[in-house]
């Protein structure tokens, strides 16, 4: 499915240009500048635009930001295939059975991670003489007690338990309803254990006989997960004459965590823009507005009552199920996510025409170029910049429709490469274009360079870094890359180059003034071979990543290996003697 849209205004169509090499579009030949100034826009045809989906990167942003998570989860996805040296080309980010399994997941462990429902006191009853439970107690009716409501009996040493699941770690009240029966001379109380995972968590002095049962109650410290409770009679008994004597348990209660307090989570007070569930009970038109906001924002758009409509039926059913509130509006919130309008940067063009363009057999070449709509330009603004979603200032300005106009377009952008999700730049365009990825595949024979450790790699990594960086965002002109004079050096890495730099900062290395990125150690270390430099694999890289123009591979028959050359010690010698 394509679109053919194209940049609303000149400036944003220089803005969101494609950055690095690949087939050039169809243009008009201007003069070249005359400095490495940006020269005026070219006249550009933007072809046929496909459906964009979102890039692992970009889905993982997106939700983090959407849920105010932490949960990084792009690595779980298969792998983005990469087209003319980048992972976010539209015709090469096809969609599979795999992958649609694989963001389900994702989300489902996002939203569980994001929006966890509040935690609040509850109390729960457990009765021993439910099939659940198991031990050597026996049903039975005791003196006053109602006989319909049996309960169970223990004697000495018996031990009757079951299994809870407990959500939440933390201090909770357990409550017994108990009585003991004497026969004989007996102690006027008998006590009680409870068992928690076989070890004793509290015990009961029960003084009531069961003409008179009581509750009794005490303060222990649960784990979240699945536990073990028992209640049982005393093994032995000090003042016991007649072995008569037994317990009878009612119900065992927990009421927890008491710590409590019934707070939002921070991904759930993001969403809940009021509050789906007053004392009174639901509020469905609370649980409607929160839904609707977060369709907007999801699918970077004013969503229509009748897609809130649908996505609100997915609500309707969870609670008609026995969900609560929280949960309900968890399924609608993953059903906004894995509708295509978020998994997809959607561009709808408007066909020249109408219906009966279409009807007629029109084809996408046959629709004109379209400017971009505010929502869309916004979009592709902030997925350019950011790798991620439009925030809330640039969504307001696309509402407005005042984005198109180029000097609140030209503010937004200054705005954008200013805020610290600028640094997906230098992850995406920096890391694809410029391949920051191959230091880290590097591997240095060890026998070789010994010195070569963790340590250094990662300050090479800091200073290549850095230097991308300040030449993307602004702080350096693009220039820089290849000329820049100092870097910033890490202490070890100051060391490493016989720099003295006792602290972090910017320094020259000399012998490598004006070289930019490529004197820095990470590139240098990049495009060398185990054992040895490799002036072919930067020449390589120089002509196909900088100039665009990727040399041809060689001719059949000629030798490629060059390591050992007679008479040739350096490596320059060696290619000389190779040629």
């Amino acid at each position: 499915m394509t679109f053919v849209r194209t940049a609303t205004t000149v400036g944003a169509a220089t803005l969101l240009a494609t950055s690095g090499c690949g087939p050039e579009p169809p243009t008009t030949p201007e003069p070249e500048p005359s400095s490495w100034e940006t020269p005026e826009p070219l006249p550009l045809d933007p072809g046929r635009v496909t459906l964009h989906r979102l890039n692992n990167i970009e889905f993982q942003n997106t939700v983090q930001e959407l849920l105010g998570t932490e949960l990084a989860l792009g690595d779980t996805l298969p792998p983005d295939p990469i087209a003319g040296g980048f992972a976010n080309n539209a015709e090469a980010l096809t969609i599979s059975t795999l992958y649609l399994e694989a963001v389900e997941a994702a989300v489902d462990a996002m939203i569980a991670d994001a929006l966890p429902p509040p935690v609040t006191i509850e109390t729960t009853r457990h009765d021993p003489e439910e099939a659940s439970w198991s031990g050597s107690g026996f049903l039975g009716n005791m003196g006053a007690w109602d006989d319909d409501n049996p309960s169970i009996v223990l004697y000495h040493g018996a031990i009757h338990s079951t299994f809870v699941q407990i959500e939440h770690s933390g201090p909770y009240t357990v409550r017994v309803r108990s009585c003991h029966e004497m026969f004989g001379n007996s102690c006027p109380s008998q006590v009680l254990p409870f068992w928690l995972n076989t070890v004793q968590a509290a015990g009961f002095d029960v003084w009531n006989q069961c003409r008179y049962p009581e509750v009794y109650e005490a303060t222990i410290t649960l784990e979240a997960g699945e536990q073990e409770i028992a209640v049982g009679a005393a093994d032995t008994e000090v003042c016991v004459d007649n072995p008569g004597s037994h317990h009878v348990v009612d119900w065992v209660e927990l009421e927890g965590p008491l710590d409590a307090t019934g707070a939002l989570s921070p991904g759930l007070a993001r969403l809940y823009t009021c509050n789906p569930l007053p004392e009174e009970g639901p509020d469905h038109d609370c649980a409607r507005q929160i839904v609707h906001g977060f369709m907007d924002e999801a699918w970077r758009r004013p969503v229509t009552e009748s897609e809130v409509d649908a996505v609100m039926a997915v609500y309707s059913l969870a609670t008609e199920s026995g969900s609560d509130v929280h949960e309900s509006i968890r399924y609608a919130v993953k059903r906004t996510l894995l509708s295509p309008w978020f998994l997809f940067r959607v561009e709808v063009p408007d066909y020249a025409g109408g219906p009966q363009f279409v009807a007629a057999g029109g084809t996408p070449r046959d629709i004109e170029s379209q400017p971009l709509s505010p929502h869309e330009l916004a979009t592709r603004l902030a997925y350019f910049l950011w790798s991620n979603q439009p925030d809330a200032e640039l969504r307001a300005l696309a509402d407005a429709g005042t984005l198109v106009d180029d000097e609140v377009l030209e503010q937004q952008a200054r705005r954008m490469l200013q805020d610290p999700k600028a640094e997906a730049l230098v992850e995406s365009l920096g890391a694809n274009w410029l391949g920051l990825d191959l230091f880290a595949q590097a591997t240095p024979d060890p026998e070789t360079y010994p010195s070569f450790d963790d340590a250094l790699r990662d300050a090479m990594d800091v200073e290549l870094r850095d230097l991308v960086r300040r030449s993307l965002l602004g702080d350096l002109s693009m220039l820089a890359l290849l000329n820049a004079e100092s870097s910033w050096l890490e202490p070890r890495l100051a060391e490493h180059y016989g720099v003295p730099a006792p602290e972090a900062a910017y320094a020259t290395v000399e012998g490598r003034s004006g070289a930019g990125l490529l004197g820095t150690g990470a590139f240098l270390t990049a495009t060398s071979n185990p054992t040895r430099t490799s002036p072919v694999r930067r020449g390589h890289w120089v002509a196909e990543n900088l100039l665009c123009e990727p040399p041809p591979p060689p001719p059949d028959g000629v030798e490629q290996e060059f390591d050992v050359s007679e008479g040739a010690d350096t490596v320059p010698e060696q290619l000389a003697a190779h040629r």
